[in-house]
């Protein structure tokens, strides 16, 4: 039985936090590159993507987190993985692409990650 993704987006105060929830694969990835490719408008410091319900990812989900991060380099917008399950956890490890990641344990700490990169105006690392 598959579990429907699902991406929604809540402001945190200044900063946009994505979470996403179920399986993540190519048919479903567009659904998050989407999400991810919001307009870079000066509103928000920078994105949390909350990682912890994603019950199945792929190398389409992959390919869609590093395509977003790239982006939000080029745009000086930290983001910021959060509380990543332990299926996208191994994703990254196998891949060895954790490390072209900012990843915290937890979404507050992801968000005292992106305020913090943003008051001493660099990336969060």
């Amino acid at each position: 039985m598959s579990e429907d993704l699902e991406v929604t987006e809540t402001l945190d105060g200044d900063v946009r936090v994505v979470q996403v929830s179920g399986e993540c694969d190519a048919d479903e990835a567009g659904t998050l590159a989407r999400t991810l490719a919001a307009p870079f408008d000066g509103t928000v410091l920078g994105v949390v993507v909350d990682l912890s319900r994603v019950t199945f990812a792929d190398s389409a989900f992959l390919h869609t987190l590093i395509e977003a991060h790239r982006c939000h380099l080029a745009a000086d917008v930290p983001f910021v993985l959060a509380e990543p399950h332990f299926t996208v956890r191994r994703l990254l490890d196998l891949t060895d692409t954790a490390r072209f990641f900012t990843v915290a344990p937890t979404t507050t700490a992801a968000l005292e990650k992106v305020r913090g990169a943003r008051s001493d105006g660099h990336h969060a690392r």
